[in-house]
């Protein structure tokens, strides 16, 4: 292997060390916790509720939770996030709980800052214990792993936890001065590659403490995920998890696949680099003998074509002869449009092959700008979806009118093609200027790329799957061979045509 192969490998395999680090740091940061992390679940169940101290609980009602979790500012690292539990009765809208806590969090651990405990599930959950203060627990507990199910064809991990004499007074202004403790139980469920919570239910016992005795209850109920809010989380899961696969399968099999044809890149074009050099030095020949075939072949096309035509335009003016020596006039007129056609067929034959290996003379007339637009369009297949405006005012010049609608309908049809499906519109504006014509053709299209725009006349380029190149380049030979010019600026797309109008004098 020669020191230039070595030194391209070196660099190689640096750019492909360069990229798995870069790789590993955009992984980590899209697993982290978002810096705008903001999610809203809801919850449903029945609640009792003590109204006034000394009273009696209420009987059974229907209560609507909601949990928002909500970044407010960023640190480093360390989100502050707000957690606002409200709950309402269902029947009437009253407000039976609310609760605001706040939050500091690691992005990347997802603990709490300054706390061993999580705030939620990290990535690759595992079937163990995690410790959690969990937002809607309002105190430190441990979740135990329980057992492995599906909801809605998702595979989640289930968690269970307990807890007793938490604090709640905060949540319960109607009681001031109260000491109100709680005791419950949980079931969570998560997605375990993503980590992320799809349903939480929760039973709860809420009662008075006085000198560390416990007294009437205050709220005694439950609560679970609604279903529209838990389909909702599990499709939020379901996309996580889609883009976690790709980054930690899809994306470095790619990496590692391109990083081995990179390397094998190398080494084969070294080894290559003489046969290259000998295929551009035919190539030129190769471009000439491919342009010859395609000569011999329009020609052939042609030759067929035109027997046809032939055919027609020798029995028409057979027939013609026979019926004017019979003075039978009136047949006349049946056998002209034949022998006009033929003629047409034939004639666009000829120079379709004449303008691909030579200049055509121009016909100057006196013509107007409107009938050769006109005559372009009907050349092109405008799709439905495709307007054109034309322009208010005819102008006339001398120029070659076939020639130029040859070339208006060149530009037509790249507008067609920018447009492509949707609906769009060609606009065409005319003008004079110092005893010039400027026709200007704006399409609505999608534009040409910068790189592109002074490549646009060049012959043999195209960005079109089937194109040919020759299009825009014939328009630039039949322009200037009035003595005028043509470009394009993009975007908008506006291909500028300048005609003198006295060509034919010049």
């Amino acid at each position: 292997m020669s020191v230039k192969v070595g030194w391209k490998l070196i660099i190689c395999s640096s750019i492909i060390l360069f990229s798995i680090i870069t790789y590993e740091v955009f992984v980590d940061e899209m697993k982290k916790i978002p810096a705008d992390y903001d999610t809203i679940s809801e919850h449903e169940g029945q609640d009792r509720v003590l109204g006034t101290i000394g009273g009696e609980i209420s009987e059974p009602f229907w209560i609507r939770e909601t949990l928002r979790e909500k970044v407010v500012s960023v640190n480093g690292n360390i989100l502050e996030i707000t957690s606002h539990v409200i709950g309402v009765d269902s029947a009437t809208n009253q407000v039976i709980f609310d609760n605001t806590q706040t939050f500091f969090v690691d992005r990347s651990s997802r603990k709490h800052h300054n706390m061993d405990e999580y705030f939620t599930f990290p990535p690759n959950v595992q079937k163990m214990n995690y410790e959690f203060f969990y937002p809607m627990m309002f105190t430190k507990t441990t979740f135990v792993f329980d057992k492995v199910k599906t909801i809605n064809d998702l595979e989640v991990y289930d968690f269970t936890c307990r807890y007793s004499a938490v604090d709640v007074s905060s949540s319960f202004p109607q009681f001031p001065s109260s000491k109100i403790y709680s005791d419950g139980t949980c079931a969570i469920s998560v997605e375990p590659v993503t980590g992320m919570v799809v349903s939480f239910s929760k039973e709860w016992d809420d009662y008075f403490v006085n000198d560390g005795v416990r007294g009437a209850q205050v709220e005694i109920g439950g609560k679970h995920t609604t279903e529209y809010s838990k389909s909702i989380l599990v499709d939020n899961a379901k996309s996580t998890k889609s883009l976690y696969y790709f980054l930690d399968v899809i994306l470095p099999s790619m990496m590692i696949a391109i990083g081995i044809i990179a390397l094998f890149v190398i080494v084969l074009f070294e080894k290559t680099k003489n046969q290259a050099r000998v295929i551009m030095e035919t190539q030129n020949e190769l471009i000439k003998k491919e342009r010859l075939s395609a000569i011999g072949e329009i020609t052939a096309r042609i030759s067929h074509d035109l027997r046809n035509p032939l055919s027609l335009i020798k029995l028409a003016t057979d027939g013609m002869q026979l019926r004017l020596d019979k003075k039978l006039d009136p047949k006349l007129d049946e056998y002209i449009p034949l022998v006009s056609d033929a003629i047409l067929r034939i004639t666009h034959q000829i120079n379709q092959v004449l303008r691909f290996v030579k200049t055509m003379p121009l016909d100057i007339r006196l013509i107007s700008i409107s009938n050769v637009l006109n005559d372009a369009i009907r050349y092109v297949q405008i799709p439905e979806n495709v307007s054109v405006k034309l322009p208010e005012n005819d102008n006339t010049l001398m120029a070659d009118k076939i020639q130029l609608a040859i070339a208006f309908s060149n530009i037509l049809s790249n507008a067609v093609d920018a447009i492509g499906e949707k609906k769009g519109t060609i606009t065409i504006r005319t003008r004079v200027e110092n005893e010039n014509l400027v026709i200007e053709f704006e399409d609505s299209g999608s534009g040409i790329k910068k790189d592109n725009i002074d490549k646009m006349f060049q012959p043999l380029f195209t960005t079109k799957p089937h194109g040919t190149g020759l299009g825009l380049s014939s328009v630039r030979d039949i322009v200037t061979a009035h003595g005028g010019s043509v470009s394009v600026t993009s975007p908008p797309t506006i291909f500028t045509i300048t005609l003198p109008q006295n060509a034919g004098s010049k």
